[in-house]
């Protein structure tokens, strides 16, 4: 396309998505920037907020193009520079990802007509999927990875997780994170990084990671024989598999998935739920949304203020608006992902074993394996604590625990009606009670405002 373009005296923009994936391109780029420019969406974003020149160009290529739906989990912008993209009305735009569905939904619901080319793309180079379930398991893994002289990428969503395993195994493990996170990157070794992404390799047995590297980077060592992923959100899981660029035909790696339950399913999607919940509010009674959310925007940021224009006196007029790459993204989970993976029991792992081709379908045969086994079975361990009354915050730990529903953050949910949902979409017969209590404690009377009791109305 280079050739292509210089031969015509064309401009092309080229977009990506980390800043490290960007350092690694740039020894493609050198003296070729008269056509060539190369820049992140978040700079592109600051530049548009900003209100700075930007140039024009004939073409814009869109590289792992996934960013705009993955991202707006955390970043409040992508629909700007997607916004900026669009309005340059006088380029080609060409979108490349590995992972389109939620992105192709985005498209679908600002009803733009693309042409789509499909590349053919094959996981044999996968030998094992295997799924864990428990933390423990990271450091089993690791041990085994470090004893046998293997070499190995784990990834993990929480950073905070991914430090402590880089702590216990600190000889044999180089840490990753954001560069822009201001609390962990004090632990990250910014030269020994910088000498992976020149590279495209690292000395050590082990790199543990944060999804900073999961779109774009490489990684082209043949020593590579394992990766671990801790990633719920399963687009950012085929990203953070791809880091792995084979280097010759036997080249191939074992990969390890923390597997999911439906009912942390249900929870993640309860979670979404709620939040379409206070978007559609605002689309129908914005004045109720208003008021409900003590005249602030959301906290999930799904609602940001758009500037419009200066007044009279210069001073800048905003309306509400929605963020729709945030909607858009929670919208595919929410009517297309989640409720595939929630045909079936354990559908989150039936869904990735098809998604890498551990699946035969002429016998509706499962290829992988599990190496842990869930804490214990959710309905025995309810049967086991029915009718025993949970007086305070720390009695109800264990229940809230074993049930682990999580937001899209993985953050851990407690609301007793966010539960008892749970328990009901994932075909539980149990619900927890919720009363108010008088105890004599000492000879005094103590109230307990809200005491938690699971019944089972089948058995009672």
């Amino acid at each position: 396309m280079y050739d292509y373009l210089r031969a015509r005296g064309l401009r092309c923009l080229y977009l990506i998505q980390r800043e490290r994936t960007k350092e690694q391109l740039q020894k493609e780029f050198v003296g070729k920037t008269e056509t060539l420019t190369l820049m992140t969406y978040q700079s592109l974003e600051m530049s548009v907020l900003w209100q700075k020149s930007i140039g024009e160009f004939d073409y814009i290529v869109v590289d792992e193009a996934q960013y705009f739906t993955n991202d707006g989990a955390f970043n409040d912008n992508t629909d700007v520079s997607f916004d900026w993209i669009f309005n340059q009305e006088q380029a080609v735009k060409v979108f490349m990802s590995a992972t389109m569905e939620s992105f192709r939904y985005y498209l679908l619901s600002k009803s733009i007509i693309w042409h789509q080319c499909n590349i053919p793309y094959s996981y044999g180079y996968i030998n094992t999927l295997t799924f864990f379930y428990g933390d423990d398991q990271l450091e089993h893994i690791a041990t085994e990875v470090i004893q046998r002289g293997g070499k190995a990428v784990f990834f993990i969503q929480s950073t905070e997780k991914a430090l402590k395993l880089y702590q216990k195994f600190e000889k044999s493990m180089i840490f990753s994170c954001s560069k822009y996170n201001s609390k962990y990157k004090k632990y990250m070794n910014e030269s020994l990084i910088a000498s992976i992404v020149q590279d495209e390799t690292f000395p050590t047995a082990i790199l543990v990671t944060t999804c900073a590297l999961d779109s774009g980077f490489n990684l082209r060592d043949s020593e590579i024989d394992t990766i671990v992923i801790d990633v719920l959100e399963h687009e950012a899981l085929i990203q953070c598999v791809g880091r792995k660029r084979t280097v010759h035909k036997r080249d191939s790696i074992d990969l390890y998935i923390r597997g999911r339950t439906k009912q942390q399913l249900n929870g993640l999607l309860h979670s979404i739920q709620s939040d379409i919940r206070s978007i559609i509010k605002r689309d129908t009674d914005e004045y109720e949304y208003h008021i409900s959310n003590k005249r602030q925007n959301s906290d999930n940021h799904l609602v940001v203020n758009r500037f419009v224009k200066y007044d009279a006196d210069g001073q800048a007029l905003y309306v509400k608006a929605k963020n729709e790459a945030k909607v858009s993204r929670l919208m595919y989970l929410c009517n297309n992902l989640l409720p595939k993976m929630l045909e079936e029991n354990e559908g989150y792992n039936k869904y990735l074993a098809k998604w890498f081709g551990f699946y035969i379908e002429e016998k509706d045969k499962y290829l992988y394996s599990t190496i842990s086994t869930k804490k214990s079975n959710l309905r025995d361990f309810l049967n086991s604590i029915s009718g025993i009354e949970m007086l305070t915050p720390k009695d109800r730990i264990p229940l809230i625990e074993e049930i682990h529903a999580t937001n899209k953050k993985g953050k851990l949910l407690k609301r007793v009606d966010t539960l008892n949902n749970v328990l009901k979409e994932s075909g539980y017969p149990h619900r927890i009670l919720v009363y108010t209590k008088t105890i004599k404690e000492s000879g005094e009377a103590k109230k307990y405002n809200r005491v938690w009791k699971v019944v089972n109305p089948v058995v009672a």
